[in-house]
């Protein structure tokens, strides 16, 4: 079986994961064929720190559902990407130029330097970053 490519997701992704929401089957499928080895999910470290920090202010999830989060976070595989002089600096770009906060733009600074594709379920940051040409909505990706 051919190997699909690489594809950077946002925390809006990630957090469907744990959290029964809309989109989570999707999200669901996603992260099952990163971890068949189907695919390769490249986040920047800062999903993690986003990820966590919606779990906590959940309060279907207490500390110990959040803690197994982490670990499952990190047991998942995904390749985090650690921020660098030129990612930050085409961060500020992008937040500039598509009114975005640094956080969004720092993921689509990343699919950009990485030539990869960014999905989100933030449809605001879709909309404000759709000129990118690299960023699509969970749910019109298929899956």
């Amino acid at each position: 079986m051919e190997r699909e490519p690489e594809i950077v997701l946002d925390a809006s992704v990630v957090v469907k994961w744990f959290s029964e929401e809309e989109g989570s089957d999707m999200a669901v499928r996603i992260r099952d064929k990163h971890i068949e080895g189907l695919t390769t999910i490249v986040s920047p470290d800062l999903v993690l720190y986003e990820v966590v920090n919606s779990l906590r202010y959940n309060p279907a999830f207490d500390m110990d559902d959040v803690t197994r989060v982490i670990a499952d976070l990190i047991d998942i595989g995904i390749d985090l990407i650690t921020p660098s002089k030129e990612l930050m600096e085409k961060a500020v770009k992008h937040a500039y130029e598509c009114n975005l906060s640094i956080y969004d733009a720092y993921y689509l600074s990343l699919a950009q330097v990485m030539g990869l594709e960014i999905i989100t379920a933030d449809t605001e940051f879709y909309e404000k970053a759709t000129k990118t040409g690299i960023i699509k909505l969970l749910r019109h990706f298929p899956i």
